[in-house]
């Protein structure tokens, strides 16, 4: 009996702090109690020039309400240049420390020899994170994270979030911490959800406070969702979106010759996913689907204003 009373108990804590908090969140976002919030957030601008093209079609004529930018990749210059153009686009930035594709890749903006834990030996990041968790240093990964802010910033970009590439930023409760100070020490909200009261690092544990946004649920497609139809995935998420405040990721591409050439040998977040999310993304039917279930589409930068930076 005792084995099964612990976990009960906390888990019983776990969901009576986050109704808590959930009613907080409707209260100061200021809108009504039991609402379905969400962000429509696009992931990877930065890495191609169909990246951008494809995810400012999508913040400009599509629900699309929220993107992050990956600062190390070589496309970055580009869609800094739109981010200062545009300053009321809610942008953040898709934190950084693994370079995935077969051909196509980037290392740190920090120097190599600062954060030589994070790269591999053409001083690249790792492609996996399994591979930046078995060697990354915590202390490297925060020097790495606070520079790739740091570089946003220095461009120009009026920063509304932080959030984690890969989920690399936050694969080791050491990395945690260092994402969430950084998040701090910039006054940004960062992506996390309730899974972050289930962490015992005291490190992480002294940086949760009344300012800390946490997500009811994110939400993103899985290979299997791919390999059963994109559209289908995004209709059932959109009719069964729960009240709370939701964050939906999706990654924003043509599937044109520089997407495939990218991409190459990887189908799953491919050039034919990233498609697919435009396609669903600018269709009649998903801005019906927000309409007829009474979803609000909200952003970071009221998170960012109303919360992580209020009075």
């Amino acid at each position: 009996m005792k084995k099964l009373l612990i976990p009960f108990c906390t888990l019983l804590l776990c969901q009576n702090f986050l109704f808590g908090q959930q009613v907080d969140i409707y209260e100061r976002l200021g809108y009504p109690k039991d609402s379905k919030l969400l962000i429509i957030h696009a992931d990877d601008l930065g890495v191609t020039h169909s990246e951008n093209m494809a995810s400012i079609e999508g913040l400009e004529k599509t629900p699309v309400n929220s993107a992050s930018i990956m600062v190390p990749c070589p496309w970055f210059p580009e869609i800094a240049d739109y981010a200062r153009k545009n300053s009321s686009r809610d942008l953040g930035v898709h934190l950084t420390l693994n370079s995935e594709w077969n051909y196509y890749k980037w290392g740190p903006v920090s120097s190599v020899d600062a954060v030589p834990s994070l790269v591999n030996k053409d001083g690249y990041f790792y492609a996996s994170v399994d591979s930046l968790l078995s060697v990354g240093k915590a202390e490297e990964v925060e020097i790495e994270l606070r520079n790739q802010v740091k570089k946003a910033y220095q461009s120009g970009i009026d920063l509304t979030h932080l959030d984690a590439h890969m989920g690399a930023a936050a694969s080791r409760p050491d990395y945690l911490a260092a994402y969430m100070k950084i998040g701090k020490e910039f006054q940004l909200p960062v992506l996390l959800d309730g899974r972050i009261y289930q962490i015992q690092d005291q490190g992480v544990k002294d940086l949760l406070d009344e300012r800390t946004v946490v997500m009811d649920n994110i939400l993103g497609a899985a290979p299997s969702d791919f390999d059963q139809g994109m559209a289908a995935y995004y209709k059932s998420v959109l009719n069964n979106l729960s009240p709370g405040l939701n964050c939906l990721l999706i990654h924003l591409a043509y599937d044109d010759e520089e997407t495939r050439a990218v991409t190459v040998d990887h189908p799953y977040w491919g050039a034919e996913w990233r498609q697919a999310d435009v396609d669903f993304f600018s269709s009649q039917e998903c801005k019906e689907l927000l309409e007829e279930q009474n979803i609000i589409l909200v952003t970071w930068r009221e998170l960012r204003d109303k919360i992580t930076r209020a009075p």
